[in-house]
């Protein structure tokens, strides 16, 4: 080929590449806004999350504006790197931003509010400008916290113990219970009211602070209290000396059927009582969450019949091996003696949540009684109702046993309260039942 020949197929290729090169770069497809589709602002403020995404030629700038009708105010503003022959930088195609809303910096009343969205990527469409994408997100402005009105009046709890509270919103909260220090206990509807049975954690710190919290869509949080005298106890404590013949047997035994891997059977008990044990109550609570929005139960629960106590709850165990201190616990519950293999009742009307082998409490059984509360059932060597199934106070669950954690036959009976373990003494005396809860929870 002549010279001029190689010319010409030089020019055509350089003006192929150029041409395949403005192909490209003059794409049109403008970058994507991935923003909710309303903002609901309370008084803190809110941070809204938003994502921008071109594939094509890349981001090259995002604006951010706050309009309403008495203004705007720019809250983000920022050019991209990259240039118009080569497009956006690495990492360039992808956004994700946090806009944080201030109403404080808005004036006392805002009006038709609006987040404007705008993204230009680096396409030479537009005289170079790039392809832009616009996007209004309407926003709303409540600074305004729902009010909470309390109907009851002084109550008496003990640590360790229950209470029920009613109280009525003046709109619909995303969340609200009664908070004790530390713990949540939310609320169920109870007629055109909110009722809570919450309880007092025998771990709560002294004279915990306990109020009604209500949160809205906005976030505004509101906080009510009533007169709530918390009286203190002594908790129990008792030192437990390990027999050779427990730790060979019973703890060897669960430890091979739960796969813990010890070097004797004093350390297989240390795990058995402080990791099993941490990753059964995560279970219970995981089962009790949902419980039923209703008053499933009528009047006081009942005691296993001709059983003994012979245990109490909130006892501070701390056990012993050949003198040697190798762990400890705490007894949330009562162990009730009665006679081998004695038939375990129901103690209150419910639903069946769980019936099945729970590690330190063997065989065992969980009544969901509405309103979060729950009775639980262990240690059984036989069990004769399955989950989901409804129950009526005095009903066989099963028999009594020494499966798990159980030195001899026994039921271990427990009562939770939103998740938290109280004692089932109080909800086994018809005169505290009927002031503490019935009378609290009448029409």
């Amino acid at each position: 080929m002549s010279a001029r020949g190689w010319l010409v197929v030089l020019i055509v290729v350089v003006f192929g590449v150029i041409g395949a090169l403005s192909w490209r770069r003059l794409e049109g497809t403008p970058p994507e806004i991935r923003a909710p589709e309303a903002i609901l602002v309370g008084a803190e403020g809110r941070s809204v999350p938003l994502e921008l995404v071109d594939h094509g030629a890349g981001l090259r700038g995002v604006t951010v504006v706050l309009a309403h009708a008495q203004g705007e105010a720019t809250l983000f503003a920022e050019e991209l790197p990259g240039s118009a022959l080569g497009g956006a930088a690495a990492g360039g195609r992808e956004l994700a931003i946090e806009i944080e809303i201030d109403p404080s910096s808005l004036p006392a009343r805002v009006e038709d509010a609006f987040l404007r969205i705008s993204a230009r990527d680096w396409s030479w469409r537009d005289g170079l400008r790039g392809n832009e994408a616009r996007r209004e997100v309407p926003v709303s402005i409540d600074r305004r916290p729902p009010q909470v009105r309390v109907a009851t009046g002084l109550t008496y709890v003990r640590r360790g113990g229950a209470g029920v509270v009613v109280y009525s919103l003046s709109e619909p909260a995303v969340r609200d219970g009664v908070v004790v220090g530390d713990s949540f206990f939310p609320s169920f509807p109870w007629g055109e009211q909110r009722v809570v049975v919450y309880a007092v954690p025998t771990g709560a710190p002294p004279n915990p602070r306990i109020q009604v919290e209500a949160e809205d869509a906005a976030g505004n949080v509101a906080r009510a209290r009533w007169p709530v005298v918390v009286n203190e106890r002594e908790l129990p404590k008792a030192n437990i000396t390990l027999p050779e013949s427990f730790l060979n047997d019973k703890v060897l035994e669960l430890a091979h059927a739960q796969a813990i891997d010890a070097p004797d059977p004093a350390a297989a008990f240390k795990e058995i009582n402080t990791e099993l044990r941490r990753r059964n109550e995560e279970r219970i609570r995981e089962l009790l969450a949902d419980s039923a929005a209703e008053k499933l139960w009528d009047g006081p629960f009942e005691q296993l019949e001709n059983s003994q106590v012979t245990s109490r709850f909130a006892e501070q165990r701390t056990y012993f091996v050949e003198g040697q201190q190798v762990s400890q616990a705490t007894h949330f519950g009562y162990d009730l003696a009665s006679t081998r293999a004695a038939p375990v009742t129901a103690s209150a009307a419910g639903r069946v949540v769980f019936a099945d082998d729970l590690g330190i409490y063997g065989n065992c059984v969980l009544l969901d009684h509405g309103l979060g509360v729950a009775t639980l059932y262990g240690h059984l060597s036989r069990i004769d109702v399955a989950a989901g199934q409804r129950v009526e106070q005095g009903q066989t669950l099963g028999l009594s046993g020494a499966t798990g954690l159980a030195g001899g036959d026994h039921l271990h009976f427990a009562i939770l309260v939103g998740g938290e373990y109280v004692d089932p003494l109080e909800w086994w005396d018809p005169k505290w039942m009927g002031s503490n809860v019935e009378a609290r929870l009448a029409p």
